[in-house]
This record gives structure tokens, sequence and C-alpha cells, in this order.
């Protein structure tokens, strides 16, 4: 079971820029949310960790921003899910 990296700055607490954009991020083979601090550090965290700056940033992929993401989420299920959606697109032959 992989584990996250040993962050040099444990004894800090990290906290994201307020309003800053909160992305889906992979970091170190690590799937979690990507922001940045006041003074544009970017940040790491997965759904049971805190907030830690970001080593090697080589190693950080980010994705698309979480908002929008959970935005189409629920747009989707007011239209009936993705079942429903998928199978009520007519057929169009070119």
């Amino acid at each position: 079971m992989q584990t996250l990296p040993d962050f040099t700055a444990s004894d800090k607490m990290y906290f994201s820029k307020p309003g800053a954009p909160v992305r889906y991020a992979n970091y170190d083979g690590h799937e979690g949310y990507a922001s940045v601090t006041d003074a544009w550090q970017l940040l790491f965290r997965t759904s049971g960790s805190l907030w830690y700056p970001i080593i090697d940033q080589a190693n950080l992929v980010l994705l698309g921003l979480v908002s929008e993401a959970e935005t189409q989420l629920v747009l989707d299920t007011l239209a009936g899910g993705y079942a429903a959606i998928a199978t009520s697109r007519r057929d169009l032959e070119v």
C-alpha cells in the first residue's frame, strides 16, 4: 500500500488561499486535490489528509476543476443520470 511522501514541514499547518481554484490532481501516484496558498505555493491533499506543500512539481498532474466537475455531475443527475442521457440521444447516421 502506498503512503503519502514524507513532507519535511510536518510541524506547520498549510491552508489554501480563499477563493483559489481547487483541482483534481495526481501527485506521486496519489489521487487528491491541488490548490495554492496566499503566497502561491502549490499544495496537495488526499481525501484523508491535510494540505501539504508540493515538493517535486514534476510529479504533479493537474486535472479538471472540482467545482466544474461537481456542477456537471448535478446537471447529469437532474437529467436522469448518465444512462438516461446516453440512451435518449437520437441515433443520427451520416
